[in-house]
């Protein structure tokens, strides 16, 4: 089976996504049933840096993506050409007619589908219009629809009317090793080791960190001492979505009890993970959630908000709080500090539990091909059915 991996993007891609294709290419590459990979960057990445030498993957850049007129770069249309793939796979939730060679695509983010965007920028909600639309038609167009959780399968079918067996569930895998290199950040004090609350995700109002900001307003004002270390990437269109979140920590008083720290590499979020006393999840509108999936295989306790997919990802393994009431994330984060060693002790067990249920990402990178196949068989037997 050939390949062609299809990362069409305006010039961006998110942490989470390149960790995604960095564990996928190459487990994909080495699948007895993969004879060859075409895999497409945008400029602005030199995605073969990411991944070594791999012999049947090819890399080529291709030109930004156009939404306004939905085209793509001549040159990825050649590359196609050459390549004579058996199947396209979009993890982007685009679509890209090449004759009659199957398309399979995959929604991985679901803010422009299930977020108001009350407080984005005008430009940030005029991308989301774009991209729900594009989204909606590249859903209804493909042979397949890989889904990263039944959250998302649900909504599909619920708002967009995608027949449910052209949707298939494939969760991101985890690591379950536990080999986990671990390096301190050089932003976090030495002081603040076993001190402090941890929380990951790019910097955008669908992160919900107010809840989070508020919480820890209640927290100084009843004079319980702990400090909090944000960690994530902010966009040059969300830097004054985040001088207003520096603004109201100025007001509360907080800017020493705050780091933020921008993105981690792997070790360093290992760090955090492991010397932080809670993780906390804040965030409104997810498909998976990888962040929360990565914190429980870490064994940190997690609190998180009740909203979108997270009650899907943590099921009886965190502690939920009501999206939006920073007042009673404050009391959890109190009453989960002060658990008895029993309490901990029997969290950690669902914990495990939880984990062990999600596959790893050889598991994920099969189930992905297995869908790929399916979509090439699927595509045969219409083509069979419009000549007949």
């Amino acid at each position: 089976m050939r390949i062609a991996v299809l990362n069409i993007t305006g010039g961006g891609m998110s942490g989470g996504y390149q960790k995604y294709l960095h564990n996928i290419i190459p487990r994909m590459a080495r699948h007895p049933d993969v004879e060859a990979i075409l895999c497409t960057f945008p400029k602005s990445f030199n995605g073969q840096d990411w991944f070594g030498s791999l012999s049947n993957v090819e890399f080529v850049h291709s030109s930004l993506f156009q939404p306004l007129c939905n085209a793509v770069g001549y040159n990825l249309k050649q590359a196609l050409r050459r390549f004579c793939p058996d199947v396209i796979f979009i993890p982007t939730a685009q679509y890209l007619k090449f004759g009659d060679i199957a398309v399979v695509n995959m929604v991985r983010n679901m803010e422009p589908f299930a977020y108001s965007g009350r407080k984005n920028p005008f430009s940030e909600k005029l991308r989301n219009i774009v991209r729900r639309k594009l989204a909606s038609d590249a859903v209804r167009r493909s042979q397949r629809v890989i889904v990263l959780s039944n959250y998302v399968k649900q909504f599909l079918v619920d708002n967009l009317k995608i027949p449910e067996n052209k949707i298939s569930v494939v969760y991101h895998g985890i690591q379950h090793d536990k080999s986990f290199n671990c390096v301190k950040p050089l932003v976090v004090p030495d002081s603040w080791k076993d001190n402090f609350l941890f929380t990951a995700g790019s910097i955008r109002p669908a992160r919900g960190l107010e809840d989070i900001l508020y919480a820890l307003k209640h927290l100084d004002a009843e004079k319980f001492d702990i400090n909090l270390l944000i960690a994530g990437a902010t966009a040059p269109n969300m830097l004054p979505y985040l001088k207003s979140l520096k603004a109201k920590i100025a007001e509360f008083g907080l800017q020493r009890k705050i780091i933020w720290s921008g993105s981690l590499n792997p070790e360093q979020m290992s760090w955090c993970y492991k010397n932080c006393q809670l993780f906390v999840m804040t965030s409104r509108v997810e498909a998976l959630a990888m962040i929360a999936c990565e914190a429980i295989s870490r064994g940190r306790i997690c609190i998180t908000a009740d909203s979108s997919v997270l009650p899907e990802v943590f099921n009886n393994a965190a502690v939920y709080y009501p999206a939006n009431n920073s007042r009673l994330l404050a009391k959890t984060i109190q009453t989960t500090l002060a658990w008895s060693d029993h309490q901990r002790n029997e969290m950690y067990g669902l914990m495990r539990k939880r984990t062990s249920e999600f596959p790893s990402w050889d598991e994920t990178a099969d189930k992905t091909v297995n869908e790929l196949k399916f979509a090439i068989e699927n595509n045969k037997h219409q083509e069979t059915d419009t000549s007949d």
